[in-house]
């Protein structure tokens, strides 16, 4: 009905003169749909078809045979509230508001509207009406899609059943008791004496891994004292209770397996009957329904944080911005005065300023925008080589131990970033250990086939690092919370939340996945899922950037639309001895191009209005592909494989004005194939005037 072509009509129902006429017509020259009616059959008729809203003359029901129309709005879908508008003219008799409130009681979802009445309010009324009713519709689409999925899932579910039935039936023998109770664990079925409460058989739950564990459990109060999570015992006394007088039984419950693992699983049964309709016992299956849970979880937190990620995201690219104009512009007034109070002053803004600074990145690493350096790396080295920070951060208090895998598999990652992920991981560990305790930082190649591998991996060879403590341990409702960003249980003022969230962000962005195990008062172990690289180690020194080039003669161009942050860029590359040219939108910035006698190099943002960084350099590309490019970013990457200009140079917003100098001179370098003279004098002051 909701998908129909008349399904956003509003209906008038005026019996008397030309007023439905009338009305259609102020109705459609505000751009609705109107459809007039004569009678409350006609109306009927045409609700059938569809329609948004109905407009009524309260005359229209006297007489009228009322019946049908109070069950079609009786009968009305779940998500169906049909809006009616009622044309009243004020009496005040008490019958007619008795008779009134009656249709209203009926109609259910009803606006009076007194006469005369204003085009102005009959059109208003009419909109909101459509408007509520397309909300309607808009939960109606919602509802089919999820029973469409359901009934996949189910069919799925079922399909799957009937072949394990139709593999087992050659198994059954005549003799049911004795039968049952052997062919159970590879049927996964079970069945209970309702006479004495004695239940026999084999409980079968099948893990994500296909591996298989048994456990015969002598009574079914046993299984539901021992093995059922506490909170699900009432609805399992509930479902046998319903099962003897229903014949079927369905419950969904958490166990405790063998292995101390929770899982979901599903019994289902049926109630048989001895020959004097007593109850005899209840034989049916279960399924282990784990991994559907955690997929359906992991889909609702994946597109939670994903919503979360692109507005962090946004918020830090737009920090970042200022932040790049509140550093440059106090370095720019640092160089421009001697007054010691006024630099300490400046000193301590800068000092914020990079808090800030940290803030956003780690907001960046949340949303997988930060821009990664990543190369080969052995886990095993990274975690050996922070072992005295690891002991200055943590404390003596707890005892810090590696188990590392030999022939450890190598990464490819940026090394300084999982440094800090590791730190951020035993800092909150031992804040989780006040008394002290055991800190156990562990690496592990995982394969395709490792029966311990976590559900949800792709096919592929993966590096584990975990870092596990023996601490406090995290609820379940707060570990499925614990990578939000900002989220965080500590005191005020002691964690800004986004430890976690850093992590998560970082392994994402690298590849990789992040699983968290966790028991209140048994500690809790958070494992970073690396991809396998087959790629060759690489030994790499960093470079020292601290140095400021000197421009000579070097024309460049300077484009973004941030006018703080284009004005500083200006600035200090003229304190550089540079020539600058400006431009604040793309079409500007190749118009200057085009007017330029030389052109050395153009530095431009990545993320503007309009023509944004990627489209502006690839039209100076297509006109000279020679042309040298540095990108300045606070929040895009260029680090995707499938980025055309994912090996050009890029300077990470906020940076400071030796970062420019640094990246401005290599940019440079690059170009001539030669090293460009270097100066490492402080950037020159200007003359004072």
């Amino acid at each position: 009905m909701f998908d129909s072509g008349d399904s956003e009509r509003i209906l008038v129902l005026a019996p008397t003169g030309r007023d439905a006429g009338a009305g259609c017509a102020l109705l459609r020259q505000a751009g609705l749909a109107a459809t007039s009616c004569f009678g409350i059959g006609e109306l009927q008729a045409e609700l059938d078809k569809g329609a948004a809203a109905a407009v009524i003359a309260e005359e229209a029901f006297s007489g009228a045979d009322l019946a049908p129309l109070f069950d079609w709005v009786s009968n009305q879908p779940p998500w169906s509230d049909f809006p009616f508008i009622i044309l009243t003219t004020r009496r005040d008799d008490p019958r007619l508001r008795r008779y009134t409130l009656g249709l209203i009681d009926k109609l259910r979802n009803v606006t009076l509207q007194e006469r005369p009445i204003q085009t102005l309010t009959l059109v208003s009324s009419a909109q909101a009406a459509l408007r509520a009713r397309l909300r309607q519709y808009e939960a109606a689409r919602y509802l089919r899609e999820r029973e469409q999925a359901a009934s996949r899932l189910e069919a799925t579910v079922q399909e799957r059943t009937q072949q394990l039935q139709e593999a087992n039936n050659d198994l059954v023998a005549a003799q049911e008791s004795l039968t049952m109770a052997l062919e159970a664990a590879q049927m996964r079925t079970w069945h209970l004496d309702v006479a004495d409460g004695e239940k026999a058989g084999l409980l079968k739950a099948d893990g994500a891994s296909g591996a298989a564990r048994s456990v015969l459990l002598a009574e079914w109060n046993k299984i539901v004292a021992d093995r059922v999570l506490q909170e699900d015992h009432e609805a399992i006394g509930t479902a046998l209770e319903q099962a003897l007088t229903s014949g079927k039984l369905h419950v969904e419950c958490r166990v405790v397996g063998p292995d101390e693992n929770l899982r979901w699983v599903v019994a289902e049964g049926r109630l048989h009957r001895d020959d004097h309709g007593n109850p005899l016992r209840l034989v049916g299956t279960i399924r282990d329904v784990t991994e559907r849970r955690q997929a359906e979880e992991s889909l609702r937190q994946t597109q939670k944080l994903e919503v979360i990620g692109q507005l962090t995201g946004g918020v830090a690219h737009d920090f970042n911005n200022l932040l790049t104009a509140v550093l440059g512009n106090i370095e720019l007034a640092t160089l421009r005065t001697r007054d010691q109070s006024v630099l300490d002053v400046l000193r301590r803004a800068s000092m914020a300023a990079e808090r800030g600074a940290k803030l956003t990145s780690q907001l960046l690493a949340f949303a997988r925008k930060q821009h990664l350096a990543p190369r080969v790396v052995s886990l095993n080295e990274l975690v050996s080589s922070m072992g005295d920070l690891l002991l200055q951060t943590i404390g003596a208090t707890i005892r810090i131990e590696t188990v590392l895998e030999k022939d450890i598999w190598s990464v490819l990652i940026d090394p300084t970033q999982l440094e800090l992920v590791i730190l951020n991981l035993a800092i909150n560990s031992r804040d989780a250990m006040p008394n002290g305790g055991r800190l156990t930082v562990a690496t592990r190649n995982m394969r395709p086939s490792d029966r311990h591998r976590p559900a949800g991996l792709a096919e592929r060879d993966y590096v584990a690092i975990s870092v596990a403590d023996t601490g406090s341990g995290m609820t379940q409702e707060i570990a499925a919370k614990a990578f939000e960003p900002f989220f965080t249980t500590k005191a005020v003022g002691q964690g800004t939340g986004l430890g976690l969230s850093q992590v998560l962000g970082f392994a994402q962005q690298s590849g990789g996945e992040v699983r968290i195990e966790t028991r209140v008062g048994q500690g809790t172990t958070i494992t970073i899922l690396l991809p396998r690289s087959r790629e060759s180690l690489l030994r790499v020194v960093d470079e020292d950037g601290s140095v400021v080039h000197d421009g000579k003669a070097a024309t460049i161009l300077v484009v973004d639309d941030d006018a703080a942050v284009r004005e500083l860029t200006v600035q200090a590359l003229q304190a550089m001895n540079y020539r600058v040219l400006e431009a604040d939108a793309g079409r500007r910035a190749l118009e200057a191009i085009r007017h330029a006698d030389t052109l050395d190099l153009v530095l431009i943002d990545l993320v503007m209005p309009g023509m944004n960084g990627r489209q502006l350099a690839t039209r100076i590309r297509a006109d000279d592909p020679r042309r040298p490019i540095l990108f300045m970013t606070g929040y895009d990457d260029l680090s995707g494989s499938d980025d055309p200009f994912a090996h050009e140079m890029v300077i990470k917003k906020p940076f400071k004005l030796v970062e420019l100098s640094a990246a401005v001179g290599r940019a440079l370098e690059a170009r001539s194939g030669e090293p460009q003279p270097w100066n490492v004098r402080p950037i020159r002051q200007p003359k004072k005037t």
